[in-house]
């Protein structure tokens, strides 16, 4: 009970840490961390390959417009719920999902591939000081925050400009 207690609140201080943090900073949390957990401190040719890598992860990953086949799906799904048609939204949903999903896959191993080349940069005592601290899941944290929040799906699941833009007049 009290671990459970603990891990709680070092994840609720690690993602009030992200949330607080500047965008122009992307280390700085690390190198809190680093220094809470009482880890050696990032050095020049670490600072610069995670610099590096965050900046290549930034440039080869942004959001991306919807593919015109997600448009469409998220239309009928709008379409049918504003219809009445349950098994028509039913079948929208099924499409917009599978569409959704995987865009949603190509971004989860973008961020694999980018959280295991932080983690070889870092040193494995520094890996091992944070992993004490904070846990597996507050670490896996502390490396995404390097890259910024995930894209595509903070707008909600009709995404922008489907049925809440119609509510407020706008046309789709």
């Amino acid at each position: 009970m009290v671990s459970a207690a603990l891990c709680i609140t070092l994840a609720t201080d690690v993602w009030g840490q992200m949330r607080r943090r500047g965008a122009n900073a992307p280390l700085q949390l690390l190198r809190q961390q680093l220094n809470k957990a009482g880890a050696a401190a990032l050095d020049s040719n670490q600072e610069t390959a995670l610099q590096s890598a965050i900046a290549t992860f930034r440039s080869t990953n942004r959001p991306a417009a919807p593919e015109p086949a997600e448009k469409a799906a998220r239309e009928d799904y709008a379409n049918s719920i504003l219809a009445g048609n349950n098994d028509a939204a039913k079948t929208a949903a099924d499409k917009l999902a599978g569409l959704m999903s995987a865009r949603q896959q190509i971004r989860l191993e973008a961020e694999a591939a980018f959280a295991i080349q932080a983690l070889s940069i870092l040193h494995g005592d520094q890996v091992s000081a944070l992993e004490a601290s904070v846990g597996k899941e507050g670490l896996l944290r502390i490396v995404s925050s390097l890259i910024g929040p995930a894209g595509g799906f903070g707008r909600g699941m009709m995404g922008a400009g489907a049925m809440g833009s119609r509510r407020m007049g706008n046309p789709m």
